[in-house]
Formats: structure tokens, C-alpha cells, sequence
């Protein structure tokens, strides 16, 4: 793996009185990257010192990083033997996906109530650069992630709950690293975009029942894809 040299130019942009993202923020935002693209395997061991070579940086900002991952849950601390990346299980992810389906099902719902035109417009334009990220080859999986999420958030806002949105934020990242394996098969991955097209249409049509209806729907088929996958 290339060292990153880009996380050391914080400080000299600090100096310059230029805002910049937290060093610790920034290292938290790499190490969670390289965990949901699984260059970090579920189970290895993450070491200060290894990291520190890697981002050139000193194990303050690593061990901040650390704090955040584990609050994510995508980490955890074994008592004197360190920092391990995750293991989920097949019952990990149909724990999660029962709360995400609930969560995006209620926010659908209320959502609905205010959604005007111009929310319509953004929802659309989600599903268009999922189609345009999908479509590539190979798709690129992670701005696909990206425009699933504004989807979702979008929707989410409208809804008004903040902590229904507090409870999707701590999801998120686990939330990411299911998806991100099972949208590397391109069925599963044209069948997300056709149930977001087809949730889409019907908040469009006000079609309410239709709308949740998908929403689990298309929640259920990626949980049974992802714990046939971990089983196999």
C-alpha cells in the first residue's frame, strides 16, 4: 500500500490560518475508508506504529482515530493486545438491516407529508448518478455508496426526526461496509438503483403504501443476499 503524504499538510495549512478538517478527523476518515473497501480484512490487527508510518503522522491523531472507529463499531479493544477491524456476522447484518428498514420506512412516511418538487428533483438526480456510478466498468462502488446515501439522507432530513437520524448515523458506517460487498455483485447492484427508481415513483405518484412497501422490500433482498454471502 502507498503511503499517504497528504495528511502531514495540515499543519503547514494550519499555519497559513487555512480550515482544514481535524488531523485526527482526517485519519479517521482514511482508516475507515481502507476498512469498508476491505484492504483492511475483517479481524487484522491495526497498529499505531504501522499506521503512523503509513500516514507520516505521530499516534495521537491514530489513537483519536481509533476512539471514533470504535464508537462506529466498525473497531474494537482487546485488553492488552490491541485494535482490531470488525467480524459481522450474518446475524450482525440482519440486526442492522431491521433497524435501517424501520428507520427508512418511518422517514419515507413522514416524509412524504412535505416533500415538495424540488425535493423530487434532488431524489431524481440521486438515482442518476447512482445509474451513472453503476454503470461504469468497473462500477465505482463507492460514489455509487455516496449517491445511495444522499438518496436516503435526503429523505431522511425531510423527515424531521433528529433522532431517528442520530440512530442512522451510527449505522452508517456498518451499513457501508455490507453494501459496499454485496454491490460488488452488479445484479445486486442494478436491482438497488431499479427499487430506487421504483420507491421514487411512487413518492411521486403519493402512492404511500407502495412507496414503504419497497422500502422493506428492497432492504429485505440485500439482507438475504448479504447473509447467504457470509454463509457461503
Amino acid at each position: 500500500m502507498e503511503k499517504n503524504t497528504s495528511l502531514p499538510q495540515i499543519e503547514m495549512k494550519k499555519k497559513f490560518g487555512m480550515e482544514v478538517a481535524s488531523l485526527a478527523d482526517l485519519v479517521t476518515t482514511q482508516i475507515r475508508e481502507l476498512i469498508i473497501t476491505g484492504e483492511f480484512k475483517p479481524g487484522q490487527q491495526l497498529k499505531e506504529d504501522e499506521l503512523c508510518k503509513l500516514f507520516a503522522i505521530s499516534r495521537p491523531p491514530i489513537r483519536e482515530a481509533f476512539k471514533t472507529l470504535e464508537a462506529n463499531g466498525i473497531v474494537f479493544r482487546r485488553p492488552r493486545r490491541g485494535v482490531f477491524v470488525s467480524e459481522f456476522t450474518a446475524k450482525d447484518v440482519e440486526e442492522v438491516y431491521t433497524i435501517v428498514a424501520m428507520l427508512y420506512q418511518k422517514a419515507t412516511d413522514m416524509a412524504m407529508e412535505v416533500m415538495t418538487d424540488r425535493e423530487l428533483d434532488i431524489l431524481a438526480s440521486n438515482i442518476d448518478m447512482m445509474v451513472k456510478f453503476a454503470s461504469t466498468d468497473p462500477p465505482n462502488l463507492r460514489d455509487y455508496q455516496a449517491a445511495h446515501h444522499a438518496f436516503h439522507e435526503t429523505i431522511m432530513e425531510l423527515a424531521g426526526n433528529e433522532r431517528m437520524k442520530v440512530m442512522e448515523q451510527q449505522l452508517r458506517y456498518q451499513i457501508s461496509i455490507f453494501s459496499y460487498k454485496s454491490f460488488q455483485d452488479r445484479h445486486h447492484l442494478l436491482s438497488s438503483c431499479n427499487y430506487h427508481q421504483k420507491i421514487l415513483e411512487a413518492i411521486q405518484d403519493k402512492n404511500r403504501k407502495e412507496a414503504l412497501a419497497l422500502v422493506e422490500e428492497h432492504i429485505l433482498r440485500a439482507t438475504e443476499f448479504l447473509t447467504k454471502k457470509l454463509s457461503d
